[in-house]
C-alpha cells in the first residue's frame, strides 16, 4: 500500500501542473500587451481622462500577441509559475486520488495466489510440495 501511495503521489506531481499548463494553453484567447509599458505616473493622469481618450493612448502602444508569443513571454515570470501551481491543485489531487482509486481496483481483482513452495502437514522440513504433473500431460 506504501508502494502504491508514492507511486500516485509522483505521477500526481508530474501529471497535475502538466494538466494544468496545458489546459492554459488551450483555453487562451488573445493577449495583449502595451510597449512601452504604461508607467505610475500615467496610470495617475488617466484618472482624469476620459474613456474615449484613455482608449486612444492605448491604443497607440497595444501589440496583440499570438498564443506562443504570449507563452514565450509569460514563461520566465514568476507569476506564471504561482498561477500554474495555484490552478495545479485540483488536477493534482483528482490524479492522485484516481491512481489510488486504479491501484487498490486491480490490487482488488487479483487472484491470491498460494506461495509458491510450501510444506504440508507431515512433511519433512526439506520436502517441497509439488504437485504430480496431469495424466494428461504425462
Amino acid at each position: 500500500m506504501k508502494a502504491l501511495l508514492v507511486r500516485s503521489l509522483l505521477v500526481a506531481i508530474l501529471v497535475g501542473p502538466a494538466i494544468d499548463v496545458v489546459r492554459i494553453i488551450v483555453l487562451f484567447r488573445r493577449a495583449t500587451k502595451y510597449d512601452p509599458p504604461i508607467s505610475e505616473a500615467e496610470f495617475r493622469q488617466m484618472g482624469n481622462m476620459t474613456v474615449n481618450e484613455m482608449d486612444a493612448v492605448f491604443a497607440k502602444r497595444r501589440i496583440k500577441m499570438s498564443r506562443w508569443d504570449w507563452l514565450r513571454e509569460s514563461v520566465r515570470y514568476s507569476y506564471f509559475w504561482k498561477e500554474v501551481a495555484r490552478d495545479a491543485i485540483v488536477p493534482t489531487i483528482g490524479v492522485f486520488l484516481a491512481c489510488i482509486w486504479v491501484g487498490w481496483m486491480e490490487k482488488r481483482r487479483a487472484p491470491a495466489a498460494p506461495p509458491p513452495h510450501y510444506r504440508r502437514v507431515g512433511q519433512p522440513a526439506g520436502a517441497l510440495n509439488h504437485t504430480a504433473p496431469h495424466p494428461s500431460h504425462a
